[in-house]
């Protein structure tokens, strides 16, 4: 993804970096190329979510915090950006997620 740095969003958490919040809407304006992904695909990618969650029908939620750790200063709000796949792996909605702390 043209503009998408894979070790700095990889990185976020050691340099108390802002960069995925720099890039989550490149992310939403590029989601293409994610939603036209599998689940091993988006983990390349992005790397391994910290959290997911399973829904019915084998649906899966890969989340993916935006805003930098709690070490780096606190936040009353915490962004993720949200990645959902489908029964068969599919990437099928990419959005950012807002969570009261």
């Amino acid at each position: 993804m043209e503009g998408f740095d894979k070790l700095q969003w990889a990185n976020y958490e050691q340099e108390c970096s802002m960069y995925r919040q720099d890039v989550a809407n490149l992310i939403i304006e590029k989601q293409e190329v994610i939603l036209k992904g599998t689940q091993n695909e988006v983990e390349s990618l992005l790397g391994k979510a910290k959290e997911h969650e399973l829904y019915s029908r084998n649906q899966k939620f890969f989340h993916y915090r935006l805003t930098p750790p709690d070490k780096c200063g606190e936040a009353d709000v915490i962004q993720y950006l949200s990645v959902r796949f489908n029964a068969i792996g599919r990437a099928n909605l990419v959005q950012i997620m807002l969570r009261e702390e």
